[in-house]
């Protein structure tokens, strides 16, 4: 795969990319100057390359600097290498890209601030409390979860990002990207392989203002996911150093955490459902399942009610693998003396998961059956 990167201007970076099965462009652009050659690009060029090449030649177009130093190219291979363990569609490829002399050393912060991720979910709020002194940007990324041309739903979120971040005291960058347009029709997996890649772009891009960016945690250890706190570093380059927020905690507890945080129940987003409106849909499993843990830590937020009717827990979409976590929540709020209302809906809630489940086994056992015929 040959990936050719241009410069847009001082806020913008693209490369064009021949994967042998078409030829794609993804550009990013900041609010703030952001690193415009070719390192940025080795994180999101070489997971691609990894699923779709036999090899990546990274190639500066007209006017962009830049070389892949010594240390970004090793810990590329050392990812590479750890994804094609994990992952048997992928394989680890080999990188031809200008490399960088003696010339090229370790950037001290000297002015240069500290980042994390913001994408005003349970994760992000996580983090930025457990590392708010040390943090003093944060960065509010369109084209991952969020696209753009979801208009009104990405504006709101936006404003609600800025918002969040003045009350933090905190200064936003809010990047654009358009990568997962070209991961996704090569059908590179978003969460459990590209996801991860995507971040590292973004945090090396913004090298002229950060020093290090913070990745939240969101998947426990034992997932093999594309962020992930053995990989995440090793997309770093000698001038920006990504620190995955190394914290396994459940999600319930992460929530737990945040529950009596003011900013984080004012501004918290955890649906992916696009409902401009009303910014969580308050429907969704994501969503009840947020509430209802705030519910559980006797907490009250104005951006996702903790009162949530049985009739909504009832028509929750639950997936037999987040049994687990209604059944916690059952049980608390059991312990609680809870609605006896909203304790049964979760029992009809848990019961129809894992009625789903076994028809599930039944029907792939079914059809294993006709398949041995055949």
């Amino acid at each position: 795969m040959i990936a050719t990167v241009e410069q847009r201007d001082a806020h913008g970076t693209a490369v064009r990319l021949d994967t042998g099965r078409g030829h794609f462009t993804a550009e990013t652009s900041a609010s703030v100057p952001i690193d415009t050659g070719v390192a940025p690009w080795v994180p999101a060029t070489y997971a691609l390359a990894m699923r779709v090449a036999d090899s990546l030649e990274l190639r500066a177009g007209t006017g962009v600097t830049g070389h892949v130093d010594r240390e970004q190219r090793a810990g590329a291979a050392a990812a590479g290498a750890m994804f094609a363990s994990w992952f048997p569609e992928v394989d680890a490829v080999p990188m031809e890209a200008g490399l960088a002399g003696n010339d090229i050393v370790r950037v001290p912060r000297d002015g240069r601030g500290v980042g994390c991720f913001f994408s005003l979910g349970v994760d992000s709020f996580h983090a930025v409390r457990k590392h708010r002194d040390e943090i003093t940007h944060l960065i509010f990324v369109l084209g991952m979860d969020l696209d753009e041309h979801d208009g009104s739903a990405a504006a709101l979120a936006t404003e609600r990002a800025r918002a969040a971040a003045t009350e933090l005291g905190k200064e936003l960058i809010v990047v654009r990207t358009t990568v997962r347009r070209v991961s996704d029709p090569l059908r590179v997996p978003w969460p459990r392989l590209y996801f991860g890649p995507a971040l590292a772009h973004v945090a090396l891009c913004l090298a002229p203002t950060l020093s290090a960016v913070i990745v939240p945690s969101s998947p426990p250890i034992t997932s093999r996911h594309g962020s992930h706190p053995y990989v995440d570093p090793l997309w770093s380059s000698s001038r920006v150093r990504i620190v995955h927020d190394d914290d396994d905690a459940w999600r319930p507890t992460k929530i737990a955490e945040i529950a009596d945080w003011a900013p984080a129940m004012r501004f918290l987003r955890v649906c992916y459902q696009e409902q401009a409106e009303t910014y969580n849909c308050e429907r969704c499993f994501k969503c009840v399942s947020t509430a209802l843990c705030i519910r559980v830590a006797g907490g009250s937020s104005a951006a996702l009610s903790p009162d949530v009717s049985p009739e909504t827990i009832r028509a929750m979409p639950l997936a037999p693998e987040h049994t687990d976590r209604v059944e916690w929540i059952r049980d608390r709020l059991r312990e609680q003396g809870d609605d006896p209302s909203v304790l049964a809906a979760l029992d009809d809630a848990i019961a129809g998961a894992h009625r789903r489940s076994r028809l599930q086994g039944i029907a792939e056992r079914v059809n294993e059956e006709i398949y041995l015929r055949l």
